[in-house]
């Protein structure tokens, strides 16, 4: 116990010393995203390498500075150290990925932590965004309501914020409930315990869980291939241990690029891409038989659909994730096919015997959802379907996600199993015909938002009799005329014959309002059709909104040829006050300032204080309301006020102007800031 009490007393006294010499050095360990293998993020460590005592460990230099209470100068030490690290790293032509230093719960008691983070990273110019601040469940402590308050000042100037250590304590699930974090880290005990079904049982249910609640996830302590292979399967977002790569310093990491044995850092630019493809988690349909006794519960935990996440481009498919069941799939069936024991990337040509090579394909370049049937080697049969996921927009490349929902004998003589078409698709899945094209008889299935299952709605005889009627009662009075122009027995087949399926968007009335959707119709054998009318009504309105933004971004950019640079412009929702920055200045963007809200008004008069030059923030704010400036616009067509900003320490005479534009949705007001002269 004494030799422990000197080596903290030596750690405390000697704490600004082994910073001002350097003897604590910056190490960064690798945090590898699931679904490309590649370093998304890195975790700053700190190694105390001492000239008198050697390496000192960090369970041992830890402690003793929070119980100081000195760590503060510590932490803020490692974050200059990785704002440095990006700038010789970028000089040396390498993806600068974001990473993550680790507060003590003392940080917050000892200074302004937020702040003296704020200042260190603005200083340098490294984007706040490439800086993750990582806390543990125990940082919280006693006072959680303290420390939540602190996190959201984090998240709201920009730093993302992760919980390390999840699950080590009793207290997680409150935690999330009460309290947002972009990612969550599983504690270490989870991979040391892998080899427990119980284990790896939880970690598929927080995983989903985190899903559910949008937040990342992302497992410590890997350190075997099969762990590896686990946690991408149920979709854990990001890996990190041993099995990637040990704590190196940045001259290693240098070192390794020269010699080609890096992991490789992620290009930025397609990091939303892979987020969306690790999200999938491939066990998401298990549980659809009913448990026959505790330990055969544990058995069927894994029994799942063979799932696939294909990358598909010009040259060929690759399988970026798949499942268990999709490789005893590809054995028994493809003995051919190559699966890469590290990253399971598989090459699979045209040449390869893919007999779903096409249909992969045509949902890789449409888009659009597809069920088909294909033979397989030895005579079976398989049913599946396909959808599109995402499109990486650095190179173009489609991801796919494919699942194998039957393999059978008969196709002619056996219908779809619905039990398992409804576990396949998304909640946004409205109806499902089944039509006998011998017969015209049919049985229409609508969806079950509350379990995720398809339930028999009604069936008759005459699908496309029936269907005209259908038009004329709950199809939008617009669409209608359209609608029964084409949706025509006749003409549904023959483009089935001549481009593999039959698609058609339209609006039908839901609720009494109407709803974007759209039909797909495909043949099932010879004899069958199965017509499936999807919910796109969110797409719909996100891609109008997302056309109107780029028709405000193109006006702006031409007022801005005509008369000059803006310093801001805002567009304002004059009902709700809702606003959002269309286009700012490096000047302005880097004020602290929020670029969209939900009260443009009140926000701007709060910001006076710190944004407007003394002498003139009492004007502003007496001036500058919703009444006095569409009461201006009204009778002159425009609003107009002349004040001075605060730039760059330095008052500055601007000239505010405003006025009303007609929009789908209604009238919008158009706020400008330029320099006045």
């Amino acid at each position: 116990m004494a030799g422990s009490d000197e080596n903290r007393g030596y750690i405390t006294d000697n704490l600004d010393r082994a910073l001002s010499e350097r003897w604590i050095k910056d190490y960064y360990m690798p945090v590898v995203r699931s679904s490309n293998g590649r370093v998304c993020s890195e975790e700053a460590l700190a190694r105390w390498v001492d000239p008198e005592r050697g390496m000192l460990s960090p369970a041992e230099f830890i402690p003793a500075l929070e119980e100081s209470k000195t760590i503060y100068k510590l932490d803020l030490y490692i974050v200059e150290a990785v704002l440095r690290k990006m700038k010789t790293q970028a000089g040396s032509g390498l993806y600068v990925v974001p990473i993550s230093v680790n507060l003590s719960r003392t940080d917050f008691d000892s200074c302004d932590i937020v702040e003296e983070v704020k200042k260190r990273v603005d200083d340098s110019g490294i984007p706040r965004e490439k800086l993750i601040i990582e806390v543990t469940e125990s940082a919280l402590g006693n006072d959680p309501e303290y420390m939540k308050v602190q996190i959201e000042k984090f998240q709201e100037l920009g730093f993302a914020v992760w919980m390390d250590d999840f699950g080590s304590g009793y207290s997680s699930l409150d935690v999330l409930r009460e309290m947002y974090f972009d990612h969550i880290k599983f504690d270490i005990k989870f991979m040391q315990h892998f080899e427990k079904e119980k284990s790896r049982i939880m970690l598929t249910e927080l995983v989903r869980m985190a899903m559910a609640l949008e937040i990342k996830t992302v497992a410590e302590g890997v350190e075997t291939r099969e762990q590896a292979e686990f946690l991408r399967e149920i979709g854990c977002n990001k890996m990190q241990g041993y099995y990637f790569c040990k704590p190196i310093p940045l001259e290693e990491i240098l070192d390794r690029y020269k010699k080609g044995i890096q992991i490789g850092f992620e290009n930025p630019a397609e990091s939303d891409y892979y987020d969306v493809i690790g999200r999938i988690n491939l066990y998401d349909m298990s549980l659809l038989a009913a448990d026959d006794g505790n330990d055969a519960s544990f058995q069927k935990y894994f029994d799942t659909f063979p799932v696939v996440a294909y990358e598909v481009d010009k040259e060929g498919y690759r399988v970026s994730r798949c499942n268990k069941a999709y490789r005893k799939f590809t054995k028994r069936f493809f003995k051919q096919a190559r699966i890469d024991e590290r990253f399971e990337f598989a090459d699979l040509t045209e040449g390869s015997g893919f007999v779903y090579s096409d249909a992969v394909r045509r949902t890789a370049e449409t888009g659009n959802r597809s069920f088909f049937d294909a033979a397989l080697p030895g005579g079976s049969m398989m049913r599946a379907m396909v959808r599109r996921i995402a499109v990486n927009p650095v190179t173009g490349v489609a991801a796919c996600v494919l699942i194998v929902m039957d393999i059978f004998q008969a196709p002619e003589d056996r219908a779809l199993d619905y039990k398992q078409v409804a576990s396949a698709l998304s909640s946004d899945y409205l109806y499902l015909f089944y039509i006998n094209l011998k017969t015209d008889q049919f049985v229409e299935y609508s969806h079950s938002a509350e379990d995720d299952s398809l339930s028999v709605q009604r069936s008759g005889e005459d699908f496309f009799t029936a269907s005209e009627r259908d038009i004329h009662r709950i199809i939008y009075e617009e669409d209608r005329e359209r609608m029964l122009k084409v949706f025509t027995r006749e003409n549904v087949l023959k483009t089935i014959d001549e481009q593999n399926a039959f698609m058609f968007g339209y609006r039908m009335i839901i609720d009494g309002e109407p709803v974007y959707v759209n039909m797909k119709a495909v043949r099932m054998g010879t004899d069958m059709l199965l017509i499936g009318v999807n919910n796109v009504d969110a797409q719909m309105k996100y891609q109008r909104e997302y056309d109107r933004m780029q028709q405000e971004r193109l006006a702006f950019a031409r007022i801005k040829a005509l008369v000059g640079e803006f310093i801001c412009v805002y567009i304002v929702d004059p009902e709700t006050g809702h606003y959002k920055e269309i286009t700012a200045s490096e000047e302005y963007g880097n004020m602290d300032v929020r670029h969209t809200g939900e009260d443009f008004f009140a926000d701007c008069r709060d910001y006076c204080n710190k944004l407007i030059y003394p002498g003139d923030a009492d004007l502003f704010k007496a001036m500058f309301t919703k009444e006095k400036m569409l009461e201006e616009i009204d009778r002159a067509g425009q609003f107009t006020m002349i004040y001075r900003l605060m730039i760059k320490g330095l008052p500055q005479y601007v000239e505010l102007k405003a006025s009303v534009i007609s929009e789908d949705e209604g009238p919008r007001i158009i706020v400008g800031v330029n320099y006045y002269s």
